[in-house]
């Protein structure tokens, strides 16, 4: 039997036990939990830690205001702040797209980040610019990918195994780190030769 023309799965409740391991499937990531909740979580062997370290940019913002100590800090503060509450918001969220808003504001801090580095302002490898870009162009393409159902909403059931919108997403995240990582190692052999110029 080709598993591509069996049988389709209809609703939770009827599916095979051992796809039955996520029961928030069909409402949403999340429901509604409370702060205790959402604290525990992040605690969860998940890929939640992969979703925190590819908006985690406190590399990105140590070396693009570099020559700025008490922006910089004020800007990792910031961040952190930003990013407890994305995470906040991304546990708590009622559907996958509201997931995906929970890291807009993350997006938009690295993107003024990125603007810095390109007008002079901020520092850093030229590169690493090109890399921080692809990793945020990933993570964005997989979220979009997750929340449109893609492929599955054209053919339900051929894909409830493998090359699902969620798996694709995945391995985008998992791709996004990869090139986080690889900026950072740019920007970390850039920063060996560079000093600040002194006022």
């Amino acid at each position: 039997m080709d598993i591509f023309t069996g049988p389709k799965l209809l609703d939770f409740k009827n599916s095979p036990l051992h796809l039955q391991f996520n029961k928030y499937v069909l409402t949403g990531y999340r429901p509604i939990s409370t702060c205790r909740d959402c604290l525990r979580s992040l605690f969860y062997l998940h890929n939640e830690f992969g979703n925190i370290y590819t908006h985690g940019a406190l590399p990105i913002i140590h070396i693009t205001l570099l020559c700025y100590p008490s922006s910089r800090r004020v800007a990792m503060l910031a961040y952190l702040l930003l990013s407890g509450y994305g995470v906040h918001c991304a546990v708590s969220a009622q559907s996958n797209v509201h997931r995906l808003q929970s890291f807009a504001w993350q997006a938009i801090f690295r993107f003024v980040l990125f603007m810095l580095r390109l007008t002079g302002a901020g520092r850093g490898s030229p590169a690493a610019l090109r890399l921080y870009l692809t990793m945020d162009t990933l993570a964005l393409l997989g979220g979009l990918v997750n929340i449109s159902r893609l492929p599955e909403r054209f053919s339900p059931g051929r894909f409830d195994y493998w090359f699902n919108s969620h798996q694709i997403m995945h391995i985008m995240v998992v791709l996004s780190i990869v090139y986080l990582h690889w900026g950072t190692l740019e920007d970390l052999t850039w920063l060996k030769g560079y000093h600040c110029p002194s006022e």
